[in-house]
């Protein structure tokens, strides 16, 4: 959806994406990678698929190409439209402000009809109008603005600078190509940000990605799975690169690592696991949970990263300064971990009474 000031503001700046999409759609009429190994589509991450076609139906109407793709994407939504009515069903991050002002945009801008229930559309609508005027100014709820600035629409006022603040080394917004794009759209005229995004197009192929980059923690959770599964004597020249490498890194103070929870909680595990020498410190703004709170992590309440931060705390600890900070820390994650079990078991309950 970027323009290209240089060129036209009627022509994409990035004119590759919209022949990838033109190119890549499904014969479903969708775009996404949420198919299963086995074959064929995820129904749990059907809502991730209906954001990701519409998203794709928004560029094609806003460089005016691709009718025919549109009407198979439209057939697509029709088809599966109550699945935005099911609670059961994963979303991604900020979909309940994202989708609805990719709706809003359809229907006010380009003058679309899309195949979807006029009530619960209006409903969505609403929830994330409350959403977005809440009272709440935490920094982990001006992350998440930050983060989901794609779907801020008429709220812009609330992404302009304040999305800025989260501007990383790399020229993303913490580390988001859709959150980045958005800002350029919205009138930061950013060499870093374009910077940014033009290195997303050189390392992916298969589409863009939710984050980048992502290498590393995808690095540790292979490791992880690999010595998880007692095979890991078997690659023990291979992990032993890897994790050099993210030794490296973390000496480096990459931001990949240390502004992202579950990076660097695994790194810190499996580095110090591995006889690295690493050190605890980085925990210091993990130790209390008001902490986490401000964080994007802890204003999403994300399970993993908490999880994550558990098992890092719960490393033997070799100072007196490192048992302090990891004994906070595991006391807290450990509270979290065992109400969210309580909270599941009560879900459960109530679902089997109904």
């Amino acid at each position: 959806m970027v323009p290209s000031p240089a060129v036209s503001p009627e022509k994409p700046i990035f004119p590759g994406c919209l022949a990838w999409i033109l190119e890549n759609q499904h014969d479903d009429g969708s775009w996404g990678l949420q198919y299963s190994v086995h074959g064929g589509r995820d129904p749990t991450l059907m809502k991730d698929a209906l954001s990701s076609t519409l998203a794709c139906i928004l560029a094609l109407k806003r460089w005016d190409t691709g009718d025919h793709h549109v009407r198979s994407a439209l057939a697509f939504m029709e088809r599966n439209s109550g699945s935005l009515l099911d609670s059961s069903l994963q979303a991604p991050i900020g979909f309940d402000v994202v989708f609805p002002s990719m709706v809003q945009t359809c229907t006010q801008d380009f003058r679309l009809n899309l195949p979807l229930d006029g009530a619960h559309v209006d409903a969505m609508i609403r929830n994330r109008d409350v959403a977005l005027t809440g009272a709440d100014r935490t920094v982990g709820r001006d992350a998440y603005l930050a983060y989901v600035s794609e779907g801020i629409g008429g709220f812009q006022g609330l992404a302009r600078g304040n999305a800025m603040r989260f501007q990383r080394k790399n020229g993303s917004i913490l580390n988001s190509p859709s959150a980045t794009a958005a800002a350029v759209i919205h009138g930061h005229d950013d060499a870093l940000s374009l910077g940014y995004l033009r290195s997303v197009l050189r390392t992916t192929t298969a589409g863009i990605p939710a984050v980048h980059p992502h290498e590393i923690q995808a690095r540790l959770c292979l490791i992880d799975t690999v010595e998880s599964l007692g095979i890991d004597r078997h690659f023990r020249e291979e992990i032993e690169l890897a994790l050099d490498e993210i030794h490296r890194c973390w000496r480096q103070g990459e931001e990949e690592i240390f502004l992202d929870a579950t990076t660097c909680a695994m790194a810190f595990r499996m580095l110090r696991l591995n006889g690295y020498p690493v050190s605890s410190d980085v925990f210091d703004r993990f130790t209390e949970v008001r902490f986490w709170s401000d964080t994007l992590e802890g204003y999403l309440k994300d399970e993993r990263a908490v999880l994550e931060l558990h098992k890092a705390a719960r490393i033997t600890c070799l100072h007196d300064g490192e048992a302090s900070i990891l004994g906070r820390q595991q006391l807290w994650t450990a509270q979290f971990l065992k109400q969210l079990a309580l909270d599941h078991h009560h879900c459960r309950d109530n679902i089997y009474k109904i």
